[in-house]
């Protein structure tokens, strides 16, 4: 990561540790910084700049969803057309390939093979 993204691995260490990462090898090891690189927050620059989707933390997520509802809401109070509709904030919606679709019943029987036991227990 130190190579790929120093400048993001730099900051994150900094704001979620509160470490220095010139500190790395003395102040603590490679190893621990290696595994606080790899637990880094959903959010956090490292992550986002290796993969945009996951720049979309829960709480982003959450906050973009109720502000969506309260434009939506406010855009039905004023009658507007679809022509007018507030444009959505948030993650990129998911492309219809990348869904896997599963019938409820097959669902409910592998739920219940996961849990260990059989179908309609």
């Amino acid at each position: 990561m130190m190579s790929r993204y120093p400048d993001e691995l730099r900051a994150d260490f900094q704001q979620y540790y509160g470490l220095n990462i010139d500190g790395m090898g003395t102040d603590y090891s490679v190893t621990h910084a290696a595994v606080l690189a790899v637990m880094l927050p959903l959010g956090a620059r490292v992550p986002s700049k290796a993969d945009p989707s996951l720049e979309w933390s829960l709480d982003r997520q959450i906050a973009a969803a109720t502000a969506n509802a309260v434009r939506d809401l406010h855009w039905a109070m004023a009658g507007g057309g679809e022509a007018d509709r507030p444009e959505r904030i948030g993650p990129p919606a998911r492309k219809r390939e990348d869904i896997e679709e599963i019938y409820a019943e097959d669902y409910i029987e592998e739920l219940a093979r996961l849990r260990g036991g059989d179908y309609g227990d």
